[in-house]
């Protein structure tokens, strides 16, 4: 698995996007994340592609006015889409059937799990010698 970061920490990043696979148990051959300077236009902190319906995606966040535990919360919430593009087949179903925003299943899912994510990874982190 290949991971690219621009704007951003990349070993933080790179170490967080491992952890987030094997959490996950997904390992796409690329990963690109990016840091941007600004917000999104439709309010959104961050956004998850999958790059030409192949095994690769992209990972965009907003750093505009966050700190970093928000930052890496979005970067989590976009991974969790990583791992329904692969296992749910998402591209499809974003085809078939898109409710309002907040009755999407794959949105609840990512709310409701990055911040686990995110505490997981702080905790290893806390408690290495």
């Amino acid at each position: 698995m290949n991971i690219e970061v621009s704007d951003l920490d990349v070993t933080l990043t790179e170490n967080f996007i491992n952890f987030c696979c094997d959490e996950l148990n997904v390992f796409p051959s690329l990963i690109t994340v990016e840091g941007w300077d600004n917000k999104f236009n439709d309010g959104a902190t961050g956004l998850c592609y999958e790059v030409n319906f192949k095994d690769e995606y992209l990972i965009m966040v907003s750093k505009e006015g966050r700190n970093v535990t928000e930052i890496y919360d979005t970067i989590a919430h976009e991974m969790i889409h990583v791992k329904q593009f692969m296992k749910n087949n998402l591209t499809k179903r974003l085809e078939e059937y898109r409710p309002v925003y907040k009755e999407r299943w794959w949105e609840i899912e990512a709310k409701e799990n990055s911040f686990d994510l995110v505490k997981k990874y702080v905790d290893i982190l806390m408690n290495v010698d």
